[in-house]
């Protein structure tokens, strides 16, 4: 398979994990509403997978955002062209080392969870099922960051090769 269809397999993925958890998390939420007000009745399940789905929702959305390259950026310290570069060159090395360090806790935390057999309170769900999103999304992060640094490093070297100042 060719690298561009494997990423575009990979943003169709992505973006329907996106999908899915917030609407299945909205709907979830909704019906806990509604059975409250009209019903006064409470689900203790409805809520622990609306947690769990929510978990999903908000990592998934930092992976895409890591996609995208739209996590907060510092850019006061650079003020030209090149110093930028660097400066951004120099963020997505650190981004990517602690990315690596969040992927290995996270395999060593779902392994553990994995390893106990723990299990959710109420719904008596394997624990690992939310704890594996950690390694998951992690991995998915740092292939992007990957992606953006490489793109990052081609910059640099244009710069340097056409004489940029600055």
């Amino acid at each position: 398979m060719e690298l561009r269809k494997l990423r575009g397999w990979l943003y169709k993925v992505e973006d329907l994990g996106r999908i899915v958890t917030i609407v299945a998390m909205t709907m979830i939420v909704f019906y806990q509403v509604v059975a409250r007000i009209i019903f006064k009745w409470s689900s203790p399940a409805l809520e622990e997978s609306a947690r769990f789905i929510m978990i999903w929702s908000i990592f998934i959305g930092a992976v895409v955002t890591t996609r995208e390259d739209g996590h907060i950026k510092m850019g006061g310290f650079a003020r030209t062209p090149k110093g930028k570069l660097i400066f951004d060159l120099i963020s997505k090395v650190v981004s990517l080392v602690f990315l690596c360090v969040f992927v290995q806790w996270s395999y060593e935390f779902a392994v553990h969870s994995w390893q106990k057999n723990m299990s959710s309170i109420v719904l008596g769900v394997p624990l690992v099922v939310v704890h594996v999103c950690f390694l998951v999304t992690g991995t998915l992060m740092v292939i992007h960051t990957l992606v953006h640094l490489i793109s990052r490093v081609g910059e640099v070297r244009t710069h340097y090769k056409n004489g940029g100042t600055g």
